[in-house]
């Protein structure tokens, strides 16, 4: 195809920034992948993985003092009241675990509406009066922060909004102290599944700066299991998982026993209501999200284990 040659001879160029030629390099590998040339594709994501990497601002240190001090916090015994007319609906977890289509198939409720990566709870997090166990004043003036931004005025008929923002497991204590009436949804994926395609993604923002990186990558996935197996001990009724791998294979059961856990109201049909206006999808998975539901990415990993060795330091 001619789109081969056409990218390839980006990389000729002398004035790219090394970000540019990364970029490039992550192109030609989902080219690569797209038409079933494995070998080619990994050698792309690798060149492309190894410049992102040395331009990112994303800190190990950083990220592993950040998860010590959330872990080390005291759970905040005195919430707000909780709400009767808005209910969060944060879906957290990996990147690529399967946020977007939860999130794409939730929204075919009514009342649902779908916000996606929503960037206010880490803002709120890092402001000096939410850090520890914030006084009722800062929590209720957060809490109305964010429900105005959530629910905007374009949406005057929906009760549950969603915040699909994966890397917000770092601050379920301050989601449900803010709103202890709100639905936290883990999803997880089999870790080399994971893995793989965090490597083959070329993010916009250094807070995914850990993808370029197995080892990196590996860090994240172990705090975010230590971080919800915490939460999930602190607040059982509010947290629940579900698997990538059983959303692919049963979408309808697996989404509809969720939808009862949160009181969302019962559907004739799976299809989406014509009145509701399609979401906007501004993530990684832009494409993926928009295709039928299918199993082909699982077990994916098995076609770049040759290539790609470092996934099998993952566990299957």
């Amino acid at each position: 195809h001619a789109d081969f040659a056409w990218f390839g001879s980006g990389l000729d160029r002398k004035d790219l920034s090394g970000k540019a030629r990364a970029e490039i390099h992550f192109a030609l590998g989902k080219m690569h992948d797209d038409t079933g040339n494995h070998e080619q594709a990994a050698g792309h994501f690798r060149i492309g993985n190894a410049a992102a990497h040395q331009s990112t601002r994303w800190s190990r240190k950083a990220w592993r003092r950040a998860v010590e001090a959330r872990l080390a916090t005291e759970p905040n015994r005195q919430p707000l009241e909780p709400s009767a007319t808005f209910t969060p609906i944060f879906i957290v977890g990996m990147p690529r675990s399967g946020t977007t289509l939860l999130a794409e198939l939730l929204f075919r409720y009514p009342e649902v509406c779908n916000r996606g990566e929503l960037p206010w709870i880490a803002r709120l997090a890092g402001l000096p009066g939410l850090s520890g166990i914030p006084a009722h004043a800062e929590l209720q003036r957060a809490a109305t922060l964010y429900t105005k931004y959530a629910r905007q005025d374009d949406a005057p008929e929906a009760r549950w909004f969603i915040d699909k923002q994966p890397l917000n497991f770092r601050y379920i204590d301050l989601m449900l102290s803010m709103f202890p009436q709100a639905r936290i949804v883990h999803c997880q994926r089999n870790a080399r599944d994971t893995a793989l395609s965090l490597w083959m993604q070329c993010f916009l923002e250094d807070v995914q700066g850990f993808a370029y990186d197995f080892d990196d990558i590996a860090l994240v996935m172990r705090d975010c299991d230590r971080l919800m197996a915490h939460w999930c001990l602190q607040y059982p009724d509010s947290v629940r998982t579900v698997r990538y791998e059983e959303l692919a294979v049963e979408p309808q059961a697996t989404v509809a026993s969720l939808a009862s856990w949160m009181s969302l109201p019962a559907i004739d049909t799976y299809e989406p209501p014509p009145s509701k206006a399609k979401s906007t999808i501004s993530t990684a998975s832009l494409w993926q999200a928009r295709q039928p539901v299918n199993t082909r990415s699982v077990g994916r990993w098995r076609r770049y284990a040759g290539q790609v060795p470092e996934l099998l330091r993952f566990p299957d």
